[in-house]
């Protein structure tokens, strides 16, 4: 774990979570997993999934060795309804409750368009948008019949209304997401569900990384044009859902934070800008 990412224990207090338990899909690697120990930190129960039990089991020991702090896990392939449905109901038996929801497990392509096939596309539409509601719908049935205010954070994408060249179903499936937020927020405020969504620019990870940004150049050149110089990494992401998770969010919901520094605003009209001399006594002009 590097020793420069982004610290809770800075901002929030210790026990802010303590009594909570949270259950993080895509829990064992990236994101997931950078929120999973900001959760453990701040004194939540953990419980993660994956289809990767390998990863899933590492987690699991480098938390034990390194914090001290145990977790659970479970197994499920998101995309399958029955799965999801096991795998709620195992989290719910062994907890006794779920306060809190992370809706972070997905999945991405690069490739043109016109060369998807729709095998890809399904698998990654299946995942991303329809996993996100099985687990968001099995999870808030359960709150609903117990009615039980319960607390709800997707992971989604500025991919979701910018768009992005070569990635359609996983920026469609965010968009889905991203709706499905807003849409849920205004149908379940009556039993004080919240539903919000961390939309983040492009994440650089090691395993996103291999799959998707091959070429150094391109990120560079990509990366000049964001306002802030530089691109999230998953740590910049566990401040607002910790936030989005915490009291101080209890009147926000449908909502979308945006983490990309910048990078949404599409800043293409820069080195005119920088050229550009508004005419003395014009309103360019500041004293």
């Amino acid at each position: 774990m590097k020793e420069n990412k982004f610290n809770p224990l800075s901002v929030y207090k210790e026990d802010l979570f303590k009594g909570k338990t949270v259950l993080i899909t895509g829990g064992g690697s990236g994101i997931g997993k950078h929120l999973t120990e900001a959760f453990l930190k701040l004194g939540a129960d953990v419980i993660i999934s994956s289809r990767d039990e390998e990863k899933l089991i590492q987690t699991q020991k480098a938390f034990k060795e390194e914090l001290g702090k145990e977790i659970s896990y479970f197994t499920c392939d998101i995309s399958k309804p029955e799965e999801v449905r096991g795998m709620v109901n195992a989290s719910f038996a062994l907890k006794g409750k779920i306060d809190i929801l992370i809706n972070n497990a997905g999945a991405n392509t690069l490739r043109p368009t016109e060369n998807l096939t729709p095998v890809r596309w399904k698998a990654i539409i299946d995942t991303v948008l329809s996993g996100t509601y099985y687990v968001t719908r099995e999870v808030a049935k359960k709150w609903i019949k117990a009615k039980f205010a319960g607390n709800i954070i997707n992971i989604a994408s500025t991919t979701g209304w910018t768009g992005s060249p070569y990635m359609a179903p996983s920026g469609a499936a965010k968009a889905g997401i991203i709706n499905l937020g807003k849409t849920l927020g205004s149908e379940w405020g009556k039993y004080g569900i919240r539903i919000n969504d961390v939309s983040p620019g492009p994440v650089f990870t090691k395993g996103s990384f291999q799959r998707l940004w091959l070429n150094e150049e391109i990120i560079d050149s990509i990366k000049s044009k964001v306002p802030l110089g530089k691109f999230p990494g998953p740590e910049d992401v566990v401040g607002p859902v910790l936030f989005l998770a915490s009291p101080a969010a209890e009147m926000i919901t449908g909502s979308t934070i945006t983490v990309d520094g910048g990078e949404a605003l599409k800043v293409m009209f820069d080195d005119l800008v920088d050229k550009f001399r508004p005419r003395k006594g014009g309103a360019g002009d500041i004293d």
